[in-house]
């Protein structure tokens, strides 16, 4: 029995308008965090395409410098797309992904102020994979997190929809079979909007630096 094709989607389009800084190109260990994650993603999933809007020059120059230039053999494998609808919200650029990845048998979707999760996460979450499910959502503390794992037959649920619609309204859908997998990560729930929560999540992952360091 062939691999199942898995393709990550990574959304980065928004303002983040609340951070007061663009989230992206944060940095965390001298690396942002769209390369963070997008480097995390590599190891498990076949492609990567990430979303962009707003600032889109940004994000693009930065994977051009940091997978175009220094590691030639990942070009054909991360892809950059311009949602010049971004302002309407993140469902669509869901869908502006979503419509050239349809050779995807799963599709691994992150959101980009998420570059926290260790490497042993996307490992465990791809290891979920079963056919008789069309989603898969990790648990922690009875809290669903993300990100999330959703097959192919998804996709075109998403890009029937309208574009002010919510994954939350297509995860409900009684035809979706739903897999909750109670994982050991805490980190599925973090959700980076403010200074404060910026703050709070670098000064977390320096303790965990510091307690995992040699001695």
């Amino acid at each position: 029995m062939s691999k199942p094709i898995i393709n990550a989607l990574l959304i980065s389009a928004g303002y983040s308008g609340r951070m007061g800084k663009f989230k992206p190109l944060i940095k965390l260990n001298n690396k942002t965090f769209v390369s963070t994650i997008t480097e995390k993603l590599l190891s498990v999933c076949h492609e990567v395409t990430i979303v962009t809007g707003y600032r889109n020059f940004n994000v693009e120059e930065e994977i051009r410098n940091v997978f175009h230039s220094e590691n030639n053999e990942l070009v054909s494998r991360v892809k950059c797309l311009f949602n010049p609808d971004y302002k309407d919200g993140m469902f669509s650029s869901v869908q502006i992904g979503l419509a050239t990845m349809q050779n995807s048998d799963w599709v691994l979707f992150h959101f980009v102020d998420q570059p926290g999760l260790p490497q042993s996460f996307y490992e465990e979450l791809v290891a979920q994979i079963e056919d008789k499910y069309d989603w898969i959502q990790p648990v922690w503390d009875m809290k669903e997190g993300h990100p999330v794992l959703f097959n192919k037959t998804i996709i075109p649920m998403v890009l029937e929809s309208p574009s002010y619609y919510r994954m939350k309204l297509i995860r409900s859908n009684e035809d979706v079979r739903k897999k909750y997998w109670i994982s050991d990560y805490n980190l599925i729930l973090e959700d980076i909007d403010t200074q404060d929560d910026l703050k709070k999540f670098l000064e977390e992952q320096e303790e965990v630096k510091n307690i995992t360091a040699p001695r």
